[in-house]
């Protein structure tokens, strides 16, 4: 997240109401050093974190991963903003792929 990024300020409280919603936890990074309404106390993003996320697409905010808690394997949910029902519509597909790696 970026404190001044539009689609951040846009999305982040869907996010959260979803993380309510359905019980997940949410880790907020921000690569500015900034927190938005929703997600104030976000933390900073250290360079591990940028490199485990952002090997292989752009560095762009808002950007949303799903991690398996017990592996630690990120997976990436979306770039940018969108409804509830197409964050969860984007998880399901996210799901389905871990499920099915080689139909993905």
């Amino acid at each position: 997240m970026q404190g001044h990024c539009p689609y951040c300020h846009k999305f982040d409280p869907v996010l959260k109401q979803l993380a309510g919603q359905y019980g997940f936890s949410v880790f907020s990074y921000t690569i500015d050093g900034q927190g938005d309404d929703a997600f104030p106390e976000a933390l900073p993003a250290p360079p591990d974190v940028m490199q485990t996320f952002f090997p292989n697409i752009p560095v762009a905010t808002p950007t949303t991963f799903l991690v398996n808690v017990n592996t630690l394997a990120a997976y990436p949910i979306l770039q940018g903003a969108t409804d509830a029902q197409g964050f969860m519509a984007r998880v399901d597909t996210v799901f389905q792929m871990m499920e099915n790696p080689n139909n993905g």
